[in-house]
């Protein structure tokens, strides 16, 4: 019996080119750092770290923890002459670029409707970026921080989409398994992937066979679902 819907963000509760909005976001923060690298540096070294933290998590190690390491290795600058920097732009300039984002116009009739219902709502966006970012994002979607019970961030999670560890860790915060949740996203190499642990799947976009995923259409087929309580 599923109890809880998790919502993807980025291209499913809200719509973006991807390729522009990391070209402005690399655009804003690399200057930050001028003074310690050059631009082409920090924007090499920040996918690599980037990289490592999604696809190498270390145990106890939380994301944050995972991509310092890396970076203050690559660069030999401390954590804390880094991430006052990095918390600066997340304060002053992140927020510039919520212009390259539209809310997704089915997003917050799927998230009210599976409220309505009973359901826990969760944000499961990928935890790469601190809490206040997600949180800002969320509000990009148009929706409020508060109707979700959990929303995963760099600074708490050990893991990050695809490792099933993330689904595990969004289970478990929410003292249920996997089996109870719904994982609602657009991206299937991402999304998908709590698939492996039991966790039921809708794919935002074309139709798909079960095998790939438990269900799949736009937003508003989910909503249809939410509404028979087909799930």
């Amino acid at each position: 019996m599923i109890k809880a819907i998790l919502f993807d963000l980025d291209g499913t509760l809200s719509l973006m080119n991807h390729e522009e909005f990391r070209h402005n976001y690399v655009g804003l923060l690399a200057p930050r750092f001028a003074n310690l690298m050059s631009p082409e540096r920090f924007a090499k070294q920040l996918w690599r770290s980037t990289e490592v933290m999604v696809r190498e998590p270390k145990p106890g190690r939380t994301n944050l923890q995972t991509f310092f390491d890396d970076f203050t290795r690559a660069t030999s600058l401390a954590f804390g002459v880094l991430w006052p920097i990095f918390q600066d732009f997340y304060d002053q300039d992140f927020p510039a670029l919520r212009m390259l984002v539209k809310p997704n116009p089915d997003g917050k009739k799927a998230v009210d409707t599976a409220m309505q219902q009973g359901y826990a709502v969760a944000v499961a966006a990928n935890p790469v970026m601190p809490k206040s970012a997600i949180l800002e994002r969320v509000s990009w979607a148009g929706l409020a921080p508060e109707q979700f019970v959990l929303v995963p961030a760099l600074e708490e999670f050990h893991f990050c989409k695809p490792q099933p560890g993330f689904f595990a860790e969004m289970a478990e915060r929410l003292q249920m398994r996997p089996e109870e949740c719904l994982m609602v996203g657009n991206n299937p190499s991402e999304d998908l992937a709590g698939r492996e642990l039991g966790m039921k799947t809708f794919l935002v976009g074309a139709a798909s066979p079960p095998d790939v995923s438990d269900y799949s259409g736009g937003l508003e087929d989910l909503v249809t679902l939410l509404l028979k309580g087909n799930l």
